[in-house]
């Protein structure tokens, strides 16, 4: 018999905006159930119709995260933000899940259980980002991505539609001057990283296992490099073949820009390595036609 979850018996407190660094239409009064984890703390974010690929690396990003001392935000959605909140409960990394709902109506659905096992771990807050009673409606989603960028000190986009909200979410922290990652290979986050995120590589498709290194490791050097703690350098310049070390150079030269293919020399040739330096989660399509790389 399954348990019946009745989320007005959870203890709760009402925090001010203000208390959380909040300003603006999202200065609440806002309904906290559970603790506020402690910073530094990272929101992940990304679609809900998810790649296989992207999802199966969540779990390790989030471990590499937690064993920095990072707590994790997100926002309750389907897909990305669900892996995030299951993986960092598996491992009792302190997080919160931001909800764009009042405490009676909670959304998704679909992830109400989620939200209890939260509640009832004891090391997860859920923070709900409208007061009860309201109806749903297409702006709580962009005041509850506010609040996720607001609540956090770093902001990683793990996969992103060039419309959409979480590449909405990337742009924001860009705004409000918070560091930001993008993981390569979704067109959304190509644009993010082509703005000025921190390129991470692309996950990889067949669960390779020294590109799923590669990945966390670049993860782990960049929160190493925002808490100021000493970085470990791995070779990047070795994970490029030799046959690709013109294309390399090509893009290291062009800086965060970007390097169009119709400047290079011989544009077929071009676009058949950036298309390999793409799959090996070396280099992404920044915006159209402009590419950047992502390991140099």
């Amino acid at each position: 018999m399954k348990k019946i979850i009745d989320p007005s018996t959870w203890a709760s407190t009402s925090l001010s905006g203000v208390q959380l660094g909040l300003f603006g239409p999202s200065a609440g009064p806002l309904e906290l159930v559970g603790p506020l984890p402690a910073g530094p703390r990272l929101a992940i974010v990304g679609s809900r119709a998810a790649h296989g690929r992207v999802l199966r690396a969540i779990g390790p990003l989030v471990e590499a995260a937690g064993v920095r001392g990072w707590s994790l935000v997100s926002g309750g959605a389907l897909g990305i933000d669900g892996a995030v909140h299951r993986a960092a409960l598996d491992r009792g990394i302190g997080q919160l899940a931001v909800l764009p709902c009042g405490r009676d109506r909670l959304y998704p659905p679909r992830h109400v259980r989620m939200f209890a096992a939260l509640v009832d771990s004891g090391s997860a807050g859920v923070l709900f980002a409208h007061p009860r009673g309201t109806e749903p409606a297409r702006e709580m989603f962009a005041s509850r991505n506010a609040i996720v960028v607001a609540l956090a000190d770093a902001v990683l986009v793990a996969e992103a539609s060039l419309r959409s909200g979480s590449r909405s979410t990337g742009r924001l922290t860009l705004q409000r001057e918070r560091a930001l990652a993008a993981l390569a290979g979704s067109p959304g986050c190509g644009a993010l990283i082509g703005a000025g995120a921190r390129a991470l590589p692309r996950p990889p498709q067949d669960d390779d296992p020294e590109q799923l290194e590669q990945l966390v490791a670049a993860l782990g050097s960049w929160l190493d490099e925002l808490r100021g703690a000493p970085v470990a350098r791995s070779p990047d310049a070795s994970a490029w073949p030799e046959h690709l070390a013109w294309l390399q150079r090509h893009l290291a030269a062009a800086g965060p820009a970007g390097a169009s293919v119709d400047l290079m020399p011989d544009a077929a040739r071009a676009f058949v390595a950036l298309s390999e330096a793409e799959m090996l989660g070396l280099a992404c399509e920044a915006a159209p036609g402009r590419w950047v790389a992502v390991v140099s």
